[in-house]
């Protein structure tokens, strides 16, 4: 729970920061920096040098630094990595990216939802789920999908912390539990 703290506080951060010197550029931040830790947690042992306490901040800025300009990231980014770095939080950095794209979303009016179905959905179905899930929500939505066997049929969908369940093993356990009363 405190990784999360940690990296909702910096996340935070990065974004009025972003709001503050290059407004409008609040997703390309979060791409670029999304780019910079997948480029860091793809290589392992990129991934151990930055999380090693036992090498130096500098050293660690260095590295990031040219990583971020070959990148071609932005200077907040940039700047943001070494502020990180200062305060010995580099562990935290793949959260506080993941924090981040949660908060650019939440700014602009996205929510994400998670759905699941016991087949793969066709493009006209994906279309209707969401169109369905954006009038219900009153946001925009965007869905990430699996498929789970186990449901039988129909859509579980999450949203949050709120669950809708339209499958087919969800009716036929809620008619057990209406037949066993």
């Amino acid at each position: 729970m405190l990784s999360h703290t940690i990296a909702h506080r910096y996340a935070k951060g990065l974004l009025e920061a972003v709001n503050a010197v290059a407004p409008g550029q609040e997703s390309i931040v979060q791409e670029q920096l999304s780019a910079l830790v997948d480029t860091v947690q793809g290589h392992d042992g990129l991934h151990l040098l930055v999380i090693n306490p036992s090498i130096p901040v500098q050293q660690k800025q260095a590295i990031l630094g040219k990583i971020a300009e070959t990148l071609g990231v932005n200077d907040v980014i940039k700047r943001f990595i070494n502020v990180v770095a200062d305060k010995k939080r580099l562990d935290h950095l793949a959260l506080m990216a993941e924090t981040y794209q949660k908060l650019v979303e939440e700014q602009q009016g996205i929510v994400r939802a998670e759905v699941a179905t016991s087949t793969p959905l066709n493009p006209g179905q994906v279309a209707q789920l969401e169109s369905s899930l954006r009038q219900a929500t009153g946001a925009e939505v965007r869905i990430s999908r699996r498929t789970d066997p186990e449901l039988l049929g129909g859509v579980v969908t999450r949203i949050g912390d709120v669950v809708y369940d339209g499958s087919l093993r969800g009716h036929l356990e809620r008619i057990r539990e209406r037949l066993e009363k």
